[in-house]
């Protein structure tokens, strides 16, 4: 849960600190911040099964309906991908009946 928010994090100060750029340029240093927080999270071993060896990727694509606002895509390992998926499952709120 905390790599969630901190990957967030990442992303979005990489685009507030580079707004006067390119977008090309706010994905790419984007890009370099989300290698790093990887990085991070191995090196200090916060889950070496989840992190070691895996893979975030950053893309602009296109969405149907607003085809002139690119959307910032995440293409996630499929191991780190479950793993989070799992967690924010855990996270969901619970209803109450």
């Amino acid at each position: 849960m905390f790599f969630s928010w901190d990957l967030a994090r990442a992303i979005e100060e990489q685009f507030q600190l580079h707004e006067h750029f390119s977008l090309e340029v706010r994905l790419a240093e984007a890009q370099k911040a989300v290698d790093r927080l990887l990085n991070q999270y191995v090196q200090i071993q916060a889950n070496p099964g989840a992190f070691e060896g895996q893979s975030i990727t950053l893309s602009l694509e296109v969405d149907e309906d607003s085809p002139e606002t690119p959307v910032l895509a995440l293409h996630t390992s499929a191991h780190l991908e479950q793993l989070i998926l799992e967690v924010q499952a855990e996270q969901a709120p619970r209803s109450v009946n």
